[in-house]
């Protein structure tokens, strides 16, 4: 049995040692003769040294410079603002002398009439305006100004009476000394200088002068300028009527032309009419007939071409008699007023 074996494992050595000696040989042979063997071809990836040619072409085509067009650019056009303009709202208020009538000028409108620079059909507007100083509108007291307040025509009409549609600097309201000039409202305002100072309507004194602006110039004066009225400007204290009737005589029609020609000459003024009889017979009869005189007078301003829309006719009766030492002047108390508004 074990000799068995033992001539198995012989062969099998036998076997192996023949396979070795097989491999030596055809190494030996192709040592021997590796000059003669073909070039082989293989294939696969790209040799690393072609990526790389390739990559410098690409970082080549990536490096060249670019291309730059230059675009001229349009001819640009710079426009400055004009400055804006230094009103007469601006004058008044850097005075600082005349606060309180700002407040009121400016509820009445009067801003944008300082502000404006041109009227209605383009021409440059150029005016003189006399502003109540703080002080003098704290001595008119709360009643005053409180009824200003209440009656918004009559303190436009006030205000009017301070305007001159002209520009005075001070030279030339000394200029004027002795003499009168027409205001805003058509009433006169009279200049005189008194000791080196100007005196409007014998009472008011300019006290600062010349704060001047793009559209005319500011004065302070010390006090409210009160108006004549119209009827003492164009002499309507007798317009007549016939008795205890609203009939215009002829002597009355004579003297309302008068009030005609000024309302032609300043379109811009509006009155009230107001009818007064004396004390007279009965308190209601004489209501009526005060009205129906007012509604004569209005209708005489018509007829003679004046706009009703610039005029109300109002009757006060017997209500406000003038009185003179305690005492009523009837004739007086009888009477037709124009009050501007």
């Amino acid at each position: 049995m074990f000799d068995d074996e033992e001539e198995e494992d012989s062969g099998f050595f036998i076997l192996v040692m023949g396979v070795v000696a097989g491999v030596l040989l055809l190494v030996t042979v192709i040592a021997l003769n590796g000059d003669d063997l073909p070039e082989t071809t293989v294939t696969g990836p790209a040799p690393v040294e072609e990526e790389a040619e390739e990559v410098e072409e690409e970082v080549v085509e990536e490096a060249a410079p670019e291309t730059t067009t230059t675009t001229e650019a349009p001819a640009t056009t710079t426009t400055t603002a004009a400055p804006a303009a230094f009103t007469m709202w601006d004058a008044l208020n850097g005075s600082g002398e005349a606060v309180q009538f700002a407040v009121i000028g400016g509820a009445l409108g009067l801003q944008d009439d300082l502000e404006a620079l041109e009227d209605e059909d383009g021409n440059p507007v150029m005016r003189t305006l006399f502003a109540p100083s703080d002080a003098a509108l704290q001595a008119l007291g709360p009643e005053a100004i409180g009824a200003l307040s209440s009656d918004p025509e009559g303190a436009a009409a006030l205000v009017g009476y301070h305007f001159i549609d002209d520009v005075l600097l001070a030279e030339d309201i000394a200029a004027l000394d002795g003499e009168t000039v027409v205001t805003r409202t058509g009433l006169p305002l009279a200049v005189t200088v008194v000791d080196g100072q100007v005196v409007l309507n014998g009472t008011t004194v300019v006290t600062t002068t010349d704060f001047t602006a793009d559209n005319g110039v500011v004065h302070i004066v010390d006090s409210v300028l009160q108006p004549p009225t119209l009827n003492q400007v164009l002499q309507l204290d007798n317009i007549e009527f016939e008795v205890a009737s609203a009939t215009i005589t002829a002597a009355g029609q004579a003297t309302l032309q008068n009030a005609v020609a000024f309302f032609e000459s300043t379109p811009e003024a509006n009155a009230i009419i107001e009818g007064h009889t004396d004390t007279d017979g009965g308190e209601d009869t004489n209501l009526t007939l005060s009205q129906a005189r007012a509604d004569s007078v209005l209708a005489f301003l018509v007829d003679n071409g004046l706009d009703a829309g610039r005029f109300t006719a109002t009757g006060f009766g017997e209500s406000q008699p003038i009185l003179v030492d305690g005492v009523e002047d009837q004739a007086a108390s009888r009477r037709i007023e124009f009050v501007l508004r």
